[in-house]
């Protein structure tokens, strides 16, 4: 069968995830932030307008397509702060107003350098009329790129444009009506910034809610744009900087709907996402082949997926098998395995009808790899909650086990994830749906048990999306979720040979309030990464990382990544 790609020609399914032989992809930004890129970035977009398609894919800057009236407005900030985001630097308290760059960093200052921006007829008070971006310096005067300049009276913001100008560098001069006021240079990081090594390929994605981390080491993390649906991803290449990128402008992947976004890396090397699209309910993948470019194809479409509300969960086996794991939402909730093998045949089978799985409702199915090479998911029952794994053996049959009745596993909602630990022990953390929503580990050691962490390590009750396991280094598994009391985000953990023990991370590290959407990642450094999407600073996206000490960094703020929901 074949799968024809939006932005590709048709190729053989197996030619589309397994070639190696594209060139291009998504962009990468300089490895170290530096005036010249900003430069490069700003001349890059000239003469685009507010609604324009900017210079990495994208439509406009920030809102400078969706202003407050849900039409262009005044968008030289955007413009200004889009370009030194785009560039690698720090853009935290920038606004859609120009005033917010004179309250940024250390202010305004009279000798111009390249990249800085250039502020007119600010009042020192956080009102400014103007503000461009300066790509050359001269004697007596400064080339500047502009956002919102050049319109046309009556109908400006929307018949404006990036402009370039040259002319008097002299604060208190005039360009045109306006009144040079001074420059601000961007900082060139965070406070507390993201540590740039990346978690190393071979890293797990730990939670599969949205982290991935390619071969070359860049890592990816995948969120859905709350205002339009589309899938955003923000990345940090092998000693680059981070940046993000909007895929549904660059690759056409469908606005989507319900679920986190599921992630995979495939053994040769692609990596991807899986999301069902907003309009039909269409499965979508969206992937890179690695030395290729990214494209996006229906599965639904091409290989027979049922449409489903956004319940996904992806891994791949020991064979190198790709497994798609996807919850129904026009046949009662069937469970379904989409799969690509390795000889590049693509299939798709219904788990309730093939295996009994019963038809599952709540969170995602969550799938899993244990160390002997079984491969499956974990799921909850839509009728009674109980949490039910269904599981194909090395060289064995597929074949299902209710958790609830085995182990002792408690009646959940849905909201499940899994984790190998560093003896290959398997965890399945799961949120319970009858007990206040406890955390509890269901494990093999050797026959199952579960423990309930709520009563055992303190780990408050929980709500929103799936608990997120993951692995560290040192051996320490555990899982973060989010209180159902006041949002504090938790991480419940057990160090190797020690006992299980918990940290409230909002009040350690600073970490954002959140509903509960929340994913992991781990550098090869050792560094732990926690990224969460806030409930209550607009679905701005953090990341949570240990360095020397626990941090937090805004990556809304510092990237540009678009508020996630």
């Amino acid at each position: 069968m074949s799968v024809r790609s939006r932005r590709i020609a048709a190729k053989s399914s197996a030619t589309l995830l397994a070639s190696a032989a594209m060139v291009g992809g998504l962009l990468v930004p300089s490895a170290h932030a530096d005036t010249n890129t900003i430069v490069s970035v700003a001349n890059a977009n000239l003469g685009k307008k507010a609604c324009s398609t900017n210079s990495t894919g994208g439509t406009g800057y920030y809102s400078s397509c969706t202003g407050a009236n849900g039409a262009p407005e005044a968008w030289c900030a955007d413009f200004a702060k889009w370009v030194w985001a785009r560039a690698g630097y720090n853009v935290s308290g920038l606004t859609a107003g120009a005033g917010s760059f004179g309250r940024y960093g250390a202010g305004l200052h009279s000798t111009p350098q390249v990249g800085d921006a250039l502020l007119f007829n600010y009042d020192g008070r956080g009102y400014a009329d103007h503000v461009a971006v300066v790509t050359a310096v001269g004697n007596g005067t400064v080339t500047t790129v502009g956002g919102n300049e050049s319109g046309v009276s009556g109908n400006w913001s929307a018949t404006s444009s990036v402009h370039q100008s040259t002319h008097s560098s002299a604060v208190g001069s005039y360009y045109g009506s306006q009144r040079i006021s001074g420059y601000v240079s961007p900082q060139g990081g965070s406070s507390t910034p993201p540590p740039s090594s990346p978690p190393s390929a071979s890293a797990p994605s730990l939670g599969d809610t949205g982290s991935v981390v390619a071969e070359d080491g860049t890592q990816y993390t995948f969120t859905r744009d709350a205002a339009n649906g589309h899938l955003q991803v923000t990345y940090l290449p092998k000693g680059g900087q981070w940046a993000t990128v909007d895929m549904s402008a660059m690759v056409g992947t469908p606005a989507s709907a319900g679920g986190a976004p599921a992630t995979f890396i495939q053994q040769n090397g692609t990596i991807g996402v899986t999301t069902a699209d907003a309009a039909d309910g269409h499965l979508q993948i969206t992937y890179l082949p690695k030395g290729g470019q990214w494209a996006t194809s229906d599965l639904t479409e091409q290989v027979g997926t049922p449409v489903t509300g956004g319940g996904v969960s992806n891994t791949v086996a020991p064979d190198g098998t790709l497994y798609i794991f996807s919850r129904g939402s026009l046949d009662g909730g069937h469970l379904s395995a989409t799969y690509l093998n390795s000889a590049g045949a693509w299939a798709t089978a219904d788990m309730t009808d093939y295996v009994g799985t019963p038809v599952s409702a709540g969170g995602a199915p969550s799938a899993f790899v244990q160390k002997d090479g079984t491969v499956g998911v974990v799921t909850a029952n839509s009728a009674n909650g109980h949490v039910f794994m269904t599981y194909l053996p090395s060289g064995g049959q597929w074949a299902g086990d209710d958790m609830t009745t085995l182990a002792g596993t408690p009646v959940s909602d849905g909201n499940i994830s899994n984790v190998n630990g560093p003896d290959g022990k398997h965890y399945i953390f799961s949120r319970g749906s009858m007990n206040g929503g406890h955390l509890s580990a269901t494990y093999a050691a050797p026959g199952w048990t579960t423990t309930d962490l709520t009563n055992q390590a303190g780990t408050p009750a929980s709500a929103g999306g799936a608990p997120a396991a993951f692995l560290q280094p040192d051996g320490t598994v555990g899982a973060v979720t989010a209180n159902s009391a006041n949002g504090h985000v938790y991480m419940t953990y057990l160090p190797s040979g020690g006992q299980w023990t918990g940290a409230d991370m909002t009040t350690l590290a600073g970490t954002p309030v959140t509903g509960g959407s929340i994913n992991n990642a781990i550098a090869p450094d050792g560094t732990h990464y926690i990224f969460t999407v806030g409930s209550t600073n607009g679905g701005r996206l953090s990341a949570t990382y240990a360095g020397t000490s626990w941090a937090t960094t805004d990556m809304t703020g510092y990237v540009g990544t678009p508020a996630a929901g």
